[in-house]
């Protein structure tokens, strides 16, 4: 991946806890997918996609789903729910 990404903190937007890190890669404003591969933190959250893909992307304070799991061209990635997260680009 040699590309350059844009880095974006992943938010829940009811409790405002920090949910991931998130590596964005090519054009456009919006994220619509998160691919499991370029989730960056926690390390924890990393670690736990891919022993359990069967979950939905839940803030880990208050239980607020933000994803669905789903495939995308054979990669997994979390379809993210409009309205249930905020993102902010970390600089």
């Amino acid at each position: 991946m040699g590309k350059s990404y844009k880095i974006y903190n992943i938010n829940c937007a009811l409790c405002s806890s920090n949910v991931l890190t998130y590596h964005k890669y090519g054009a456009g404003k919006g994220i619509l997918r998160l691919y499991f591969k370029h989730i960056a933190k926690p390390k924890s959250l990393v670690d736990s996609l891919y022993r359990d893909v069967q979950k939905n992307l839940k803030c880990a304070k208050c239980e607020n789903v933000l994803g669905v799991k789903d495939v995308k061209r054979g990669q997994l990635v979390y379809r993210m729910r409009k309205g249930y997260f905020h993102r902010k680009l970390d600089k």
